[in-house]
């Protein structure tokens, strides 16, 4: 999630503070721009040429992407936008961790990837401390 976007939903949350509505507009949203983008640029017949049992992949996805933006909101109505905006960069220390333990036939992760990630963790504690 962009960064910027936390002083928006605080904004919103400030007029209405309701995190599960915040998160519904927004889903919603987001999702009536990629309908749009793919009736525009003719991929629609996309969506539904993905074998079903790759369907639940995604479904799945966006389930918890949903958590993940409901829980965005709902953290915004109490802790500063200062403060989650960094710790939603702890991401990839989460996305690190799955990888390794869900995609280990297909992806292999570096020495690099392992380094980096620390350094984003730590910059993130330095930016709370």
């Amino acid at each position: 999630m962009l960064q910027h976007q936390s002083v928006l939903v605080k904004l919103g949350l400030r007029i209405s503070n309701e995190p599960l509505l915040g998160a519904s507009i927004g889903m919603t949203t987001s999702t009536v721009v990629y309908i749009t983008y793919f009736l525009l640029t003719g991929q629609l017949r996309h969506l539904f040429a993905v074998p079903r049992w790759v369907g639940w992949y995604f479904a799945l996805a966006g389930l918890c992407s949903t958590l993940g933006v409901f829980s965005f909101f709902a953290a915004l109505q109490y802790i500063p936008a200062a403060v989650v905006a960094p710790l939603t960069a702890a991401a990839p220390l989460v996305t690190l961790v799955l990888s390794h333990f869900l995609l280990k036939d297909m992806e292999r992760i570096t020495t690099v990837d392992v380094c980096g990630t620390i350094l984003i963790v730590i910059g993130v504690v330095l930016l709370l401390g």
